[in-house]
């Protein structure tokens, strides 16, 4: 069965899997997940059905952006805005390819990975990738830029229960990891911590 899975993947990617997974994808349930800028309340930034949208009117209409640099079957991920003009944070899980060791490990593993752009989503680069693991054991569950110092994000990783927090000052260059969520111990938010990670982060990046 995961052999027929493999290669109905392998076909949809050789004839076209972006457009295969939109086809079958409702940008719609995916609005929660939608990133308002801290600069302009009325534009925002959505990533779904492997596509870059944006809005100027607070999400009322949106448009599509031809985007470059992202991986071909991407269907949906966490973006964020930062207060610098352009630059963008997309969180995704990326399959692990397949090894000899390990031939199944594009349908049993990903590797949550950080994706920036300067232009407002028209070209992606990969930035960083954290540790991976087994699929739906590990996911995104947060990416969100600082409200108040450019070039600053945080990215939270849930593996199973535990919750592991990342920061970077360095517009997605470089992610550290600031703090470790594992119920009943809950971390700060986010800002407060990324400040004592980084000593000169009130100076900006």
């Amino acid at each position: 069965m995961l052999a027929s899975l493999a290669g109905l993947l392998a076909v949809c990617a050789a004839a076209g899997g972006g457009a295969w997974y939109a086809t079958r994808c409702d940008r719609n349930s995916y609005l929660d997940r939608a990133s308002t800028s801290w600069v302009n309340g009325q534009e925002k930034y959505l990533f779904a059905c492997g596509q870059v949208w944006h809005s100027l009117d607070a999400g009322q209409t949106w448009e599509h952006i031809a985007s470059g640099g992202l991986p071909l079957l991407a269907r949906d991920g966490h973006i964020a805005i930062d207060r610098t003009p352009g630059l963008l944070y997309l969180g995704l899980l990326l399959a692990d390819p397949s090894t000899l060791t390990c031939p199944l490990c594009p349908l049993t593993r990903v590797q949550p990975a950080v994706f920036v752009s300067l232009d407002g989503g028209q070209y992606w680069k990969l930035m960083h990738k954290f540790s991976g693991g087994h699929t739906g054991v590990i996911r995104f569950r947060a990416i969100n830029a600082d409200p108040d110092f450019p070039g600053a994000a945080w990215a939270i990783i849930q593996h199973e229960q535990t919750s592991i927090y990342y920061g970077t000052n360095t517009s997605g260059r470089v992610w550290l990891q600031t703090c470790v969520e594992d119920p009943p111990n809950f971390c700060d938010p986010p800002a407060e911590f990324m400040a004592a990670h980084f000593p000169g982060h009130a100076d900006g990046p």
